[in-house]
């Protein structure tokens, strides 16, 4: 079977060829039929000890969540079913049924498929243990497979899986992986967009021996391209920085060929877009008119917003990210994405003046123009957010820009080590490693068991609690379960190590404070600890949150107990004594709630008045 075209490049590097057609095309036949295996084998063996200690530091990041009782704000849906956790096909179907016509609605239909397994598979909070392995494994193959794409772009197999491995630890990246199998679909996702890159560069590159394209072979990256986009396509747009990165490689064949297949690139995956849009406007019409039922989805609703002064306003809000945010999980100076780009751009200008010859002022204006295209790609590469509905930013959607800093900083490297005062160019891999990979994953080590603390805390919290109220047997004169949010979104220790500042990623955040409709489900998660109390069988647990005639309703029966929830800084009234779960007492802020004594009569009063 021919091997890709990616496959073949990697294959160059490897035997120091290079990547431009003329050589391509003496080694078409020597690497047709190349093989996964016979690349790694094709890898001296400093390089696959890079490669192999790559895939060692990102475990090292991330072994924290394999050993510790961590769960993230979105996997507490698992627990928002019932009390008792009933049978795993129950939960699945459940599951499906609740969250599939939602997301399809979002333009996601597909992104439900892992947190459904998720829910079937888990039944108590120590189950989500045995599914973080599965998600580390999507980890590892995604720097190893992105990693070779990447490869022709920044100088081979190691370098590549050096540069994805940092970005397997970035903020972007990161807050997937520790949601989870909930996340395990948006991972999926990037591996889609990868494989749909690296098919479009196969059919790009290799034409038929009568020197054309045969247009069957586009059916591929479509098709992975089209899927993907019905999982997450904010992430799917990864494949508009790859074809950034590939500027790197085809700045040999000339300007104008580099430009047509940019072009081309940027073309074939804004149709596959259009045809993704509607597609997805084809299900929305579907279920109205099925359901006769429009829901009002608010920020992540499908339609796309196009008020010129809306865009603009978020265009600044984007350079504001793109000059302050820290490049990883790290504090860094500001404004270093933008040295990214004005290094990124110097290289190309370099490049032409080498390969084609030009004229100093040509290559200033080379770099100029490259830098304006630049500035366009890296906005269009979170196109997604910048045309919907979200009214807030986060390091989620801007993932582009982390790998685009990932692949910058080790093609500096390399090139730096490649000047002929250092000819150097062979250990390149190995320094990148230690210099900027290494340090990433402590950071990221620490970050992770940050998390699992924070997460750890605030469960244990509300176990001790529970406890107690189970032990004091609560259920018969301590129905009204009170919880207190924190008013912080961190615990102290965390807030020390991590800071306020929104460019600080999403690491370490409470998820009672968070999202408060998680408290419920995490009440249902420790319930179902304990077995010997009657939760759940002859005593019902009813979800009011913030509703107080919810409250008075579900006391009037003797065998329900209510749970509610409030802000520390309102006063709570109740027509019985609460048991307070006061959750602000583990953050920096700890506020005492103050509870005012209500009678049945003025309870009545107070739900009749409009």
């Amino acid at each position: 079977m021919p091997a890709p075209m990616w496959m073949k490049f990697v294959a160059m590097e490897t035997y120091n060829l290079p990547t431009t057609t003329t050589a391509e095309a003496s080694m078409n036949a020597a690497t047709r039929s190349l093989s996964l295996r016979a690349l790694w084998r094709a890898q001296h063996t400093m390089s696959k000890c890079v490669i192999a200690l790559c895939l060692l530091l990102i475990a090292f990041a991330y072994w924290p969540t394999l050993r510790s009782d961590y769960v993230a704000p979105d996997q507490w849906r698992t627990f928002r079913y019932l009390l008792l956790p009933k049978s795993p096909w129950y939960r699945a179907t459940t599951c499906a049924t609740t969250v599939a016509p939602y997301y399809s609605r979002t333009g996601r239909p597909l992104l439900w498929l892992s947190e459904c397994a998720e829910h079937a598979a888990v039944a108590e909070i120590s189950d989500f243990a045995y599914l973080r392995p599965f998600v580390l494994a999507i980890v590892l193959f995604t720097a190893i497979y992105l990693g070779a794409v990447l490869a022709p772009f920044v100088g081979g197999l190691a370098m590549g899986v050096v540069a994805t491995s940092a970005f397997a630890m970035s903020p972007a990246y990161a807050v997937m992986y520790l949601q989870g199998m909930t996340g395990a679909t948006v991972l999926i996702s990037l591996i889609l967009a990868t494989a749909s890159f690296g098919r479009w560069r196969d059919w790009l590159l290799n034409t038929g021996s009568d020197g054309t394209r045969k247009p069957a072979r586009l059916i591929a990256p479509l098709a992975l391209f089209f899927v993907g986009c019905l999982i997450y396509p904010s992430w799917m747009f990864i494949v508009v920085g790859l074809s950034w990165f590939a500027v790197m490689a085809d700045v040999q064949i000339g300007r104008t060929a580099m430009l047509k297949r940019l072009c081309l690139t940027l073309l074939f995956y804004a149709l596959t877009c259009l045809l993704y849009y509607l597609f997805e406007r084809l299900i929305e019409t579907v279920l109205e008119e099925s359901t006769r039922y429009v829901p009002d989805m608010g920020i992540y609703s499908m339609a796309m917003l196009l008020n010129p002064s809306s865009i603009g306003a978020r265009v600044h809000e984007l350079a504001t990210w793109f000059c302050w945010m820290p490049p990883l999980n790290f504090p860094a100076p500001h404004g270093v994405l933008l040295v990214c780009l004005v290094l990124f751009c110097a290289y190309i200008g370099w490049q032409d003046r080498k390969y084609n010859g030009a004229r100093p002022l040509t290559s200033l204006s080379v770099l100029l123009a490259t830098f304006a295209v630049g500035g366009v790609v890296l906005l269009g590469s979170i196109s997604p957010w910048l045309f919907s509905s979200m009214d807030y930013m986060a390091s989620r959607f801007v993932a582009p820009w982390y790998l685009f800093f990932c692949v910058v900083t080790v093609a500096v490297v390399r090139f730096t080590l490649s000047l002929p005062r250092h000819r150097l160019e062979g250990l390149a891999a190995p320094v990148a490693l230690t210099v900027f990979l290494l340090p990433v994953a402590i950071v990221q080590n620490r970050l992770s068991r940050l998390e699992t603390q924070v997460s750890g805390l605030e469960i244990q919290t509300m176990r001790t609690a529970l406890d107690h109220w189970l032990d004091d047997k609560g259920y018969e004169n301590q129905r009204y379960l009170l919880v207190v949010r924190p008013l912080r979104l961190r615990p102290t220790f965390a807030e020390r190590l991590l800071g306020d500042s929104k460019y600080t990623g999403e690491n370490a955040q409470l998820a009672s404070a968070q999202n408060p409709v998680v408290v419920p489900w995490m009440a249902n998660a420790v319930l179902r600890e304990r077995l010997d109390q009657p939760m759940g069988r002859t005593v019902g647990l009813n979800i009011c949150i913030f509703d107080q005639p919810c409250v008075a309703r579900t006391l009037s029966d003797p065998h329900n107990v209510a749970i509610g929830i409030e802000d520390p800084v309102h006063v709570i009234k109740s027509s019985i004594t609460p048991y307070v779960i006061n959750l602000s007492l583990i953050t920096s802020k700890p506020v005492i709630p103050i509870i005012e004594h209500q009678d049945a009569a003025s309870a009545r009063a107070t739900q009749l008045m409009p």
